[in-house]
């Protein structure tokens, strides 16, 4: 058996979901009970571009919406999308903002709410009629009149070029876009006679006249788009460094010790479980990386993931791990891999988002219950991942990440987040992988039986192989 190799070695992993995939992102969410699945920024350019949209479009877009003049300043800056936005919004009032409100945007908070539920229809949406649609659902507001259909269409229909400038724009600026067509929304309310009379207020024809915003070229030829998309860090933590460690634990007959409080150190088992924290002050000893090495050399496992003790870092993982939905949208990131020809490579992201709804049963008097509405991807979604091993990797260390894998797959691993509540299940299948994988599988559990007292001895006292105490 070669025990390094000069080059990097990839290994190729498909996983096809089960059940549907919830990966929600902390960063968008708000008072909402809607948990919006992760998203990253893209650049979709070629196949995924949008050529500039025709000059006379956009004009007669914005002679159909004169503004009134008492106004005008307030939209001297804004660029074409916002403008685009702007409109939207005040489309939505007009529909909707009668009386005390409709549906929950309604009362004293309706625009709290409207805000705040706008910019997550941006988020995750791809077109303005996606747009549209989930923020009327969201607001739980009826069909709009017949009569603002033409209005509505005019907007909703535009070139895609400017339907995702406009997205980015109401995710960025969602309050000043809210804002200006509140003002507008109340001013072209003082037109109508009756409205007038019971505000208290003369009726004013106010004259118009039609803004031309400025249209960038670079929001032509290509779209920044907010993907969904499965982080890399979670899928190197759920398929390798905790999978890893339970093995490695439950192999030395660690596994059933409570975190903290057996008879392994709390940091020794923070450093395995989610790479340690360096204790505050603490002093960075003479010969790091001389007890670094001998770290790595005690324990695969640290070398492929690594971590960091009491005092200093053992050192860059050996691992790099990349994950890519196999869809439309991914398609160039997936050419000349395994995964280029899959069929779902036709099919866009977006329509692989679903939205489910999760309850808690309520008590006997009604107390505790409780209903959460979040994105998720559908069963059948299929995730490529690449597990890259770093040139001069030891052939234990492919063997801590093989026996790592092995693990996840024996013990039906999941991706994402609430398995408890049945999400997540994956069936995966090696795509690629080095010849003698399940040889340096073999041998890594070989040397760990080996090995066993020593490594006991190393884990227990804190010194990992050192022979000076490291972890507490």
């Amino acid at each position: 058996m070669i025990e390094v190799y000069p080059n990097r070695v990839d290994y190729a992993l498909l996983l096809t979901a089960l059940t549907p995939i919830s990966h929600h992102d902390p960063a968008v969410q708000g008072e909402s009970n809607a948990l919006l699945f992760n998203r990253q920024k893209q650049l979709l350019s070629a196949g995924g571009g949008c050529p500039a949209p025709e000059p006379d479009v956009l004009a007669q877009f914005a002679a159909a919406h004169p503004v009134p003049v008492d106004i005008g300043e307030m939209f001297a800056d804004l660029i074409y999308p916002e403008f685009v936005g702007v409109v939207l919004v005040r489309l939505f009032l007009d529909s909707y903002n009668h009386g005390d409100g409709t549906g929950i945007f309604e009362g004293m908070t309706r625009y709290n709410r409207l805000e705040e539920r706008l910019r997550h229809a941006a988020i995750s949406s791809h077109t303005l009629r996606r747009l549209w649609d989930r923020l009327c659902d969201s607001l739980r507001v009826p069909i709009h009149r017949g009569d603002d259909d033409f209005a509505l269409l005019s907007a909703l229909t535009l070139p895609a070029g400017v339907q995702q400038a406009v997205l980015r724009a109401i995710q960025q600026d969602y309050r000043s876009i809210v804002a200006i067509a509140r003002l507008w929304h109340s001013v072209a309310k003082l037109e109508n006679p009756a409205y007038a009379e019971a505000a208290g207020q003369e009726a004013t024809i106010y004259p118009k006249q039609v803004i031309q915003p400025e249209w960038s070229e670079d929001h032509a030829g290509a779209q920044i788009v907010e993907v969904p998309a499965i982080s890399a860090n979670s899928l190197r933590h759920q398929l390798v460094r905790e999978p890893g460690w339970l093995g490695l634990f439950g192999a030395l007959g660690l596994r059933e010790a409570r975190p903290g409080l057996g008879p392994v150190p709390a940091g020794v088992e923070a450093l395995f479980y989610n790479g340690g924290n360096i204790a505050a002050g603490a002093k960075q000893p003479a010969n790091t990386f001389t007890l670094a090495s001998q770290i790595r050399e005690a324990f695969p496992l640290l070398d492929l993931v690594g971590g960091v003790t009491d005092s200093f870092d053992v050192g860059e993982s050996r691992l790099q791990v990349g994950a890519w939905l196999v869809c439309r949208e991914n398609a160039p990131a997936l050419a000349g891999t395994p995964a280029a020809d899959l069929p779902a490579v036709n099919v866009s992201v977006f329509d692989l988002l679903d939205e489910v709804t999760i309850t808690r049963q309520a008590g006997q008097v009604g107390s505790g219950q409780m209903i959460v509405n979040a994105e998720a991807l559908a069963a059948g979604t299929q995730v490529y991942v690449r597990l890259s091993l770093a040139p001069f990797t030891r052939a234990l260390t492919h063997g801590a990440l093989v026996d790592a894998i092995d693990r996840w797959r024996e013990l039906d691993g999941t991706v994402g987040g609430a398995a408890a509540r049945g999400m997540g299940h994956c069936q995966s299948e090696w795509l690629s992988r080095h010849s003698e994988a399940d040889a340096y599988a073999e041998a890594y559990r070989d040397d760990i039986e080996m090995r066993r007292d020593a490594l006991v001895e190393a884990l227990v006292s804190g010194r990992m192989g050192t022979g000076k105490v490291v972890l507490t």
